[in-house]
């Protein structure tokens, strides 16, 4: 079980890095026509969405994503006027809760990043703090985030979805009450096998973690020692029990390298666009 007083610092530091404690430019309020919207806990254009526009490693194909923007829309106006706060008789598990956090979460920054035209790269503020519908009420991605910040499992919050190269994967199919728990410890165990996400620097020897990771350092490193009585473990030693595989061999390849917290990137997880090539124009009469 986490402490509060550690609970506290993480919510701090998620609220930090959702631009909470600084002052930042008023973003524009996503506007949603909610006319006719009902309340119901169904994900069914999310699913469509995910299924055809989520690739491997969680990269996003933005042709598929902009075939379905009336779908995500739909979607996006049912979660407005759904959610734990505002029907909360549709999600009466912590688990349902979770779910629906998770698939908003993945629905709205597929959104924001389309509204942004789908770019490389984007200022991470654009996603956490620009304000949408959901549950009823104004929120933000970086709300959502605080949210999932007070549950029990510190993976919780680094599994959650999202757009960015330094988030969890977007999933190929919604969460729901009964799989939610389950899908964590793979989705956290992909984030760390995933070279694209968790930076190993061969070159200056060091593991680069990113923020979401980063922030729950102290305590994966007390809970190391504690659980096998060890002193003096990093951050990369404290992980290795959640994870197997190729994930635990990239970890144990790099174990004497320096733990450092990578600098937070606007950077995208978007398949990369050929450019077209047309061919040269041929001499008029040829």
């Amino acid at each position: 079980m986490i402490g509060r007083g550690f609970k506290l610092a993480v919510l701090a530091a998620a609220a930090a890095s959702a631009g909470a404690c600084r002052p930042e430019p008023l973003r524009p309020v996503v506007r949603l026509d909610l006319k006719g919207a009902a309340p119901r806990a169904d994900y069914g254009e999310l699913a469509d969405l995910l299924a055809a526009a989520v690739k491997d490693g969680g990269l996003l194909e933005p042709q598929e994503v902009r075939k379905r923007a009336d779908g995500l829309d739909a979607q996006l106006r049912r979660l407005a006027v759904t959610g734990p706060t505002v029907t909360p008789d549709l999600f009466p598990a912590v688990e349902d809760r979770l779910a629906y956090w998770y698939n908003a979460r993945a629905a709205w920054a597929v959104k924001l990043a389309l509204l942004a035209g789908l770019p490389r790269q984007m200022p991470p503020a654009e996603l956490l703090d620009r304000p949408l519908p959901l549950d009823g009420r104004r929120m933000s991605l970086g709300e959502i985030d605080r949210t999932l910040a007070q549950d029990a499992d510190w993976g919780v919050l680094v599994a959650a979805p999202g757009v960015l190269l330094q988030r969890a994967a977007l999933p190929t199919a919604p969460f729901s009450g009964a799989d939610v728990r389950s899908r964590i410890a793979e989705r956290i165990e992909a984030f760390l096998d995933d070279e694209r996400r968790v930076v190993i620097d061969v070159q200056r020897r060091r593991i680069l973690f990113p923020p979401v990771l980063w922030q729950w350092r102290d305590w994966l490193i007390a809970e190391h020692h504690r659980m096998y009585r060890t002193r003096g473990a990093v951050l990369s030693t404290a992980l290795l029990p959640y994870v197997t595989g190729s994930g635990a061999r990239r970890l144990q390849d790099a174990i004497g390298y320096a733990n450092v917290c990578a600098r937070p990137s606007g950077r995208l997880a978007v398949v990369k666009q050929r450019r077209r090539r047309f061919p040269a124009s041929r001499p008029a009469g040829r």
